[in-house]
């Protein structure tokens, strides 16, 4: 299989229903032979110059793979018929340049999968060492708290001996 791509204007004269079974005929076209397609409607857009008194059309992108002879066959349908306004199949070609930048990509996300993991491994060691500072910092917390409460105890009894001085 190989991969192809065609770019198509549809007329906007086109009904909305009568362009989506279009796009569907023609993808329709490259599965029963066999092949994948994926489907991209870009909407309307002015065309760069009139075609036919026309100023702008709905631009499709069709992506797909297949065998050699069906782009001949799918460019004799969309001659004759009279919704497609222009069309244009290529042949995607895989060549270094995009081999290696495909390598970097992955590279990459490796990368940011890595880091993520670290930054993920970083918060759960902090959370845990949190938990051992409040655990160390509990029995402190508790004998301040009795420390305060004795202190309490024998404050209001120095103020009573004050409060006997003063009469």
């Amino acid at each position: 299989m190989t991969n192809y791509e065609v770019l198509y204007i549809v007329s906007p004269k086109t009904e909305e229903g009568a362009r989506e079974e279009l796009i569907e005929r023609f993808k329709n076209v490259v599965v029963s032979a066999g092949g994948s397609a994926e489907v991209n409607k870009w909407g309307m857009r002015k065309l760069a110059y009139k075609i036919g008194f026309v100023s702008e059309g709905y631009y499709v992108l069709m992506t797909f793979s297949a065998p050699e002879d069906l782009p001949a066959e799918l460019e004799r349908q969309m001659r004759i018929s009279d919704s497609v306004i222009r069309f244009m199949v290529t042949k995607k070609v895989e060549n270094k340049l995009t081999r290696a930048e495909d390598a970097r990509k992955a590279k990459a996300a490796e990368k940011a999968a890595a880091a993520a993991k670290a930054r993920e491994e970083a918060a759960k060691e902090a959370e845990v060492k949190a938990e051992e500072v409040q655990e160390e910092a509990q029995p402190e917390v508790t004998e301040v708290a009795e420390e305060e409460a004795k202190a309490e105890e024998v404050q209001p009894e120095a103020e009573t001996t004050e409060a006997e001085k003063a009469e």
